[in-house]
């Protein structure tokens, strides 16, 4: 048998995910480093963990696990669309964001269409273009790491389809200003589509930065997504949510395979929308977390980005894999920006203070030693 006969033509561009040190569960990272204490700080995850009201509501929905759950989520996308001041059927659920960023792929993609990435940001948008057969284009980030608005206009073809942003953007942290975005969105032929994931938006605290689904009104061809996994810290539950106007949210349902979000996940994300208490509590040790490391940066003498999300990404002005393999041997694991082309620069998430006490001195330890 020969696979190659078999396999769709994108085949060669189609990678597995294969984890690297920096994707491993804690405790698998303990086996590989060898070590009894390790500081996971690669993943961007919420340390405060789930809301209780959600852990209550997704035990409650244990007892129920032999029913299936509702094929559309209704009760979530209804608190949803009340929460963001759209219609329910403005709303769609997803299996995380990675799995909307696919479906959105598979809606709108057809082989040979361009799609156009900012070259630092977040590798799904790659990935699903290639699982599709289309082409990706990317564009070219400004100095100062901040996405081109300019540049991708500047790369808009007939051929073009979709248009990938990530605000706030992953892995740098910075935002596109409202105005400017606006004035984008203006300016972008109606046949492409323009994904904006705003993963990180209840992080985001630069006042130029709005979220987008306010365009999702005046451009029918804008479409938002969003997760439950960052600051309500549902990553394992895996459920997220697209913002767009009602005929792109049809089309894409055409897409989306029924019971794609189960009934624990949707529990739990209902519950969490209403506990405002346990998202504050997020932010508050995102912002603790985030002052300690700047406090280390500025002290150090490091550019880093100012950051709208839970993470910080930084310029150490050392190899940037020198200084990821260093920080491991000292239990510290973070993300290597290397392969963005970044290659002294590493993406630090935010932990609770005393994780980010760990990498402080950690930090001070690899500079001393040097």
């Amino acid at each position: 048998m020969k696979l190659d006969n078999m396999v769709r033509k994108v085949y060669p561009n189609l990678m597995p995910y294969v984890c690297q040190l920096a994707d491993l569960p804690v405790e698998e990272m303990k086996q590989a480093l060898g070590k009894d204490q390790v500081y996971k700080l690669s993943f961007n995850e919420n340390p405060l963990g789930p809301s209780p009201k959600a852990v209550e509501a997704m035990q409650k929905a244990l007892l129920q696990l032999n029913l299936y759950p509702s094929s559309n989520g209704e009760a979530v996308l209804n608190r949803i669309a009340e929460k963001e001041g759209v219609q329910p059927d403005n709303v769609i659920l997803s299996n995380g964001a990675d799995e909307m960023i696919i479906l959105v792929a598979q809606t709108f993609l057809e082989p040979e269409d361009e799609v156009i990435i900012p070259v630092v940001s977040f590798v799904q948008y790659l990935a699903s273009t290639h699982l599709m057969g289309a082409k990706p284009v990317f564009s070219p980030m400004k100095e100062d790491l901040g996405v081109d608005l300019d540049a991708i206009l500047d790369l808009i073809t007939p051929a073009t389809k979709t248009i990938f942003l990530c605000n706030p953007n992953n892995p740098t942290g910075t935002v596109i200003p409202a105005d400017e975005l606006r004035a984008f969105l203006a300016r972008v032929p109606e046949h492409v589509l323009v994904v904006i994931d705003e993963a990180y938006h209840e992080y985001a605290v630069d006042p130029e930065y709005r979220t987008s689904v306010e365009f999702v009104k005046q451009f029918k061809n804008v479409f938002v997504i969003r997760t439950f996994s960052k600051i309500y810290s549902l990553a394992a539950a895996r459920i997220g949510f697209g913002i767009g106007h009602a005929d792109v949210v049809d089309a894409i349902n055409h897409v989306r395979p029924p019971f794609n979000v189960n009934s624990i996940a949707q529990a739990g994300a209902l519950a969490s929308l209403d506990d405002e208490q346990h998202v504050a509590e997020s932010r508050r040790i995102n912002q603790v977390g985030k002052e300690l490391i700047v406090e280390l940066f500025e002290e150090l003498g490091m550019n880093y980005l100012p950051s709208n999300t839970n993470f910080v990404c930084v310029d150490t002005g050392k190899d940037s894999k020198f200084m990821f393999d260093q920080l491991a041997e000292r239990g510290v694991v973070v993300r290597n920006l290397s392969g963005y082309g970044l290659t002294t620069s590493l993406r630090i998430s935010i932990g609770q203070p005393h994780e980010m006490q760990a990498f402080v001195a950690a930090m001070k330890d690899i500079i001393e030693t040097a």
